[in-house]
């Protein structure tokens, strides 16, 4: 893994929320390194934590490439890295054993370890992956050069199929006869059960939509078998946060009733272990607020207000809960699903509206103002492309203009001809429209069906456009 020294003297604010003591044994820790040929550098010791590599010291190699790493109380089990340069770094891992050495020779691309076996075993499986590694690149380099000769192509693709199976069953096999120990469990944090053809029943095979029902509940089922996320030492490994990301974002259907279960269930399963429970809760929320799939900020809302707002994050400080917080309000009112909360506007004429008597079965709903460059483009263009290309009877409009100059509102509505939508505005500003609706930046556009319920929102125009003609409502 590469590593720069920004990144390693670097550590993230959020990131330091994840960090507990750990529990420490009598044992100290001692490890010889030797790098003849980076004599005289200095050499940093990092160690994986849950997706971060984080400074454990600073040595001086001498003038025979010696140092030593120590300490009175031993390490946190998992993986470390010795970094010299963005050129040269080695993983190794540190197991019950903590006396050991780790010499580089001259000219070697490989570490030596001596005198801990699960690290000597984790050396034997890094050095396989790198012969592995070499193997792998140049057959990709053949598949590049082989682009006009099919048959050839084709064998070269077997033959990276091959070894791909060839590696995972080496690792898998290694693992299962190293189980009982560390390294083990390291090998097998990487294998995950795929469903057997052979073994898929009848009643499922019958369609493929049965079949991927039948293999999405298996991977769901399966996945973590052999990644134990209450084994404390594999957080010190850089597996934990890949595995968590790919579980909540790729492997679990993306919308909220599949999600949230998932994501409390797995909180609550570690909430006696203090440094998990924070761990998990902490990246299920921050996960769930980035993701660009609509409809998972409602998982960000429900878990907020679970533990964050409920007072259980403990760890968290004033300023976290504060952000939170105003997150949370500016999204519980308008999330996918629920029902828009109403608005009563103004036209220019002073007379008023209500977005729940929309009569079409599905309004669109677009705050903006003509001060915004990007309103000034994409508010024409949603008129011309979305309300005239509409069918009237399926689709109204209502254009609010969330700013209080009557004169810039409708000197631009006169120029565009915007005409035969509905025109609104809050010249008190007392409707909460912007809180209701999260209005932080325009144009911001919600779908709303018959039922005044949200199906989407913060679509561009092309993507509204191609919804609306998914659900019928365009000419």
């Amino acid at each position: 893994m590469m590593l720069t020294p920004k990144r390693l003297l670097s550590i993230c604010s959020l990131l330091l929320l994840y960090l507990l003591p750990a529990n420490s044994q009598a044992q100290a820790y001692k490890i010889d390194v030797n790098i003849p040929a980076c004599r005289d550098s200095q050499l940093i010791v990092a160690g994986y934590y849950f997706g971060g590599l984080f400074v454990k010291d600073s040595l001086q190699l001498d003038a025979n490439g010696r140092a030593v790493f120590k300490g009175d109380k031993p390490l946190d089990q998992g993986i470390y890295q010795l970094y010299i340069n963005k050129n040269t770094q080695f993983d190794f891992l540190v197991g019950k054993d903590q006396q050991f050495s780790i010499t580089v020779p001259p000219g070697s691309q490989s570490a030596q370890v001596k005198a801990a076996p699960e690290s000597e075993n984790f050396q034997a499986y890094i050095d396989y992956l790198g012969k592995q590694k070499k193997r792998f690149a140049a057959l990709s380099s053949q598949q590049g050069r082989l682009k006009d000769q099919p048959d050839s192509l084709d064998l070269v693709k077997n033959k990276i199929k091959k070894l791909d199976e060839s590696v995972k069953k080496y690792r898998f096999e290694e693992g299962q006869k190293n189980s009982a120990f560390f390294f083990g469990k390291v090998l097998l944090a990487n294998h995950q059960v795929e469903p057997d053809e052979s073994q898929i029943p009848a009643k499922y095979t019958a369609s493929d939509s049965l079949k991927w029902v039948y293999e999405y509940n298996f991977r769901k089922t399966h996945y973590w078998d052999y990644f134990d996320l209450g084994d404390l030492r594999l957080w010190h490994t850089p597996f934990v946060k890949d595995r968590l990301n790919e579980y909540f974002n790729r492997v679990l259907l993306q919308n909220p009733d599949s999600v949230l279960p998932e994501a409390i269930a797995t909180i609550e399963k570690y909430r006696d272990t203090p440094e998990l429970y924070q761990n998990l809760t902490s990246f299920l929320v921050n996960n769930s607020i980035q993701s660009k799939v609509m409809g998972i900020e409602n998982v960000f809302v429900a878990l907020a207000e679970r533990y964050y707002l409920s007072g259980q994050a403990t760890w968290a400080d004033a300023k976290t809960l504060e952000n939170i917080q105003r997150e949370v309000a500016l999204r519980k009112h308008n999330l996918v699903g629920n029902e828009a909360p109403e608005l009563l506007l103004e036209d220019a004429d002073g007379e008023f509206h209500s977005l729940k008597q929309s009569p079409t079965p599905y309004t669109l709903l677009a705050f903006w103002e003509p001060g915004c460059s990007h309103c000034k483009k994409e508010i024409p263009k949603l008129y011309d492309e979305l309300f005239l290309a509409a069918r009237p009877s399926q689709l109204s409009v209502y254009a609010v203009y969330t700013m209080t100059d009557k004169q810039e509102w409708t000197d631009f509505i006169t120029e565009h001809e915007l005409n035969g939508w509905e025109n609104l505005w809050d010249p008190k500003q007392i409707s909460d429209m912007k809180l209701l609706y999260g209005v932080r930046t325009t144009p911001s556009l919600f779908l709303l069906d018959e039922h005044k319920k949200i199906i989407a929102k913060q679509l561009d125009v092309p993507a509204m456009k191609h919804l609306l003609k998914v659900l019928g409502a365009m000419q």
